[in-house]
């Protein structure tokens, strides 16, 4: 019972975490002058990616290195396969040229990095050094070339929240978005380690699915308010804050396992991120069809990891 209560408090803290953290971000991005897009590649991406930095971290700390390789894995094909197609199915998703272009890409190419680092078996200091390195270039480079795309959102000028709020709603979310994110992992690990379920499947799926929770809610509640290029650059950039930031920070403090983390895990991480550019390609649209396909892989991929 105990576990299941943790599941339920983590899941209305994330919503209520998710909704401070928009709302604060957008108000952020309108100060600083970047678009939605750019804040959601950048502040909001950050923000949501927290309980996978957690989690991770903790995992390694306790020797559990492979669940901490597992849960990045695992969120980077959920944030595909579950959270954008989730939100196509709601609203279909316009594709920013600069995220097609640009963002997915890069998106792709940490994917291909992380597992060309793990041919050894490891991500190591180095290797972390190196991601890291990556994740600061590319942040650098979006806001520079973002200030001269300011757009000013219709229902929010800028100054409509006071400095004092808006950093209340950046920090308030971003805690609550972490603690509800440990209840759940907490609660839900419990329950599938009853199961008998492997460390590295309960990292891809349980845990995966439990971390990617606040960008679920944080794109839902983007598209909800209108802000759909927030949407997509949250879990485009959330993607690379996990591959390049996440896994970057982890391995600097400790060597990663791959343990039973397998080139099939790996694989459905990069065929996902495959399929969402050739999707985007279509008329610049992920559609509700689109998002139908990534949802039904994703469903079936998870069964699959559980037989």
């Amino acid at each position: 019972m105990i576990d299941f209560f943790l599941v339920t408090a983590g899941l209305v803290l994330l919503y209520a975490g998710g909704e401070l953290l928009v709302r604060g971000a957008v108000a952020v991005g309108l100060r600083c002058g970047l678009s939605p897009l750019v804040t959601g590649l950048t502040i909001v991406a950050f923000g949501t990616s927290a309980p996978e930095l957690a989690v991770s971290i903790d995992a390694a700390v306790i020797g559990s290195t492979e669940i901490a390789i597992a849960n990045v894995v695992g969120s980077n094909f959920a944030n595909i396969a579950l959270v954008l197609a989730l939100s196509a199915l709601l609203v279909p998703i316009a594709i920013d040229r600069k995220v097609l272009y640009r963002d997915i890409p890069v998106m792709l190419g940490g994917f291909v990095i992380s597992i060309l680092m793990l041919l050894d078996g490891e991500v190591g200091l180095l290797d972390g050094a190196l991601l890291l390195a990556g994740l600061v270039g590319y942040i650098g480079f979006v806001i520079s070339h973002s200030r001269s795309e300011y757009v000013v959102l219709e229902d929010q000028e800028p100054g409509a929240f006071s400095l004092t709020t808006t950093v209340f709603m950046l920090i308030g979310g971003v805690a609550v978005l972490v603690l509800g994110g440990h209840f759940l992992v907490e609660g839900a690990v419990h329950i599938a380690s009853s199961l008998g379920v492997s460390e590295a499947v309960i990292g891809m799926t349980v845990v995966a699915v439990g971390t990617s929770l606040p960008e679920i809610t944080a794109s839902l509640v983007s598209i909800i308010r209108g802000h759909s290029g927030m949407a997509v650059g949250n879990v485009v950039g959330s993607n690379i804050w996990n591959t390049f930031g996440v896994l970057g920070v982890t391995s600097s403090i400790i060597p990663l396992q791959q343990g039973q983390v397998s080139a099939l895990m790996l694989g459905t991480m990069v065929g996902a991120g495959v399929v969402l550019w050739v999707f985007c390609r279509t008329r610049s649209t992920l559609s509700r069809v689109e998002g139908g396909i990534m949802l039904a892989g994703y469903i079936a991929c998870q069964t699959w990891l559980f037989l």
